[in-house]
């Protein structure tokens, strides 16, 4: 009685965005089985159910470890060849800001919001990522915060200072290349190969993308 709820509950909320983490239902169902078990010592089997339970960990850790990761993966990471939308953006901060996509060179934009949680947590992969390709000059990053939720430049500006962002940063009015990426919730990660075209979207951020930095500096050398 007191799984049923829970159940509901994700099979009307997760899995409807996620449907690949079915097999949480079918975990859930064996561990409660295997504990109620566990909680009558004098039932015969015994030795049975712990082995049972021995392997319900060794799968739920293989389930977590490696199924999810990639699953994760594929839901949100898309590989394209669209054309790229023509866009400008409002330099943010000091030096060379990339604000449009330039012939020659793969540009990497992150949408990004001051307020938003998984933007925060994506930044050290994001920096990791530049950190690994920092001797290819054709590789241009930027990340881009819009007015959504209240941000303005000085505000954006003032966070990366506080967290010490290397990034170059860039500021996208009303959301306008944000909304003509087709993006819709952030962050938003857009990669264009040197022909402006879209190569590379990817949205959301879960700390379950385990492979994000590794596979994203793969990308950027082979676009």
């Amino acid at each position: 009685m007191l799984y049923a709820p829970l159940v509901t509950a994700f099979a009307f909320t997760a899995l409807r965005e996620l449907p690949f983490l079915w097999p949480n239902l079918l975990l859930w169902v064996l561990g409660a089985a295997i504990g109620v078990r566990l909680l009558v010592p004098e039932r015969p089997g015994r030795a049975l159910v712990i082995c049972g339970a021995g392997l319900l960990f060794l799968t739920s850790l293989w389930y977590c470890s490696s199924y999810v990761p990639k699953q994760m993966g594929h839901a949100v990471n898309h590989m394209r060849d669209n054309p790229g939308p023509i866009f400008t953006l409002q330099p943010v901060s000091d030096g060379a800001v990339p604000l449009h996509a330039t012939p020659g060179k793969i540009l990497l934009i992150d949408f990004f919001q001051t307020w938003c949680l998984p933007c925060i947590a994506e930044l050290p992969q994001l920096a990791g990522v530049r950190e690994d390709l920092q001797d290819r000059q054709d590789i241009q990053f930027v990340m881009v915060a819009t007015d959504a939720g209240g941000d303005t430049p000085q505000r954006f500006r003032s966070l990366a200072e506080g967290r010490h962002i290397r990034l170059p940063l860039a500021f996208d009015a009303a959301g306008k290349a944000h909304t003509a990426f087709g993006m819709t919730g952030f962050p938003a990660v857009v990669v264009l190969d040197r022909n402006g075209r879209v190569r590379f979207t990817h949205e959301g951020y879960n700390s379950s993308e385990i492979n994000f930095r590794r596979d994203l500096a793969q990308l950027l050398k082979t676009v």
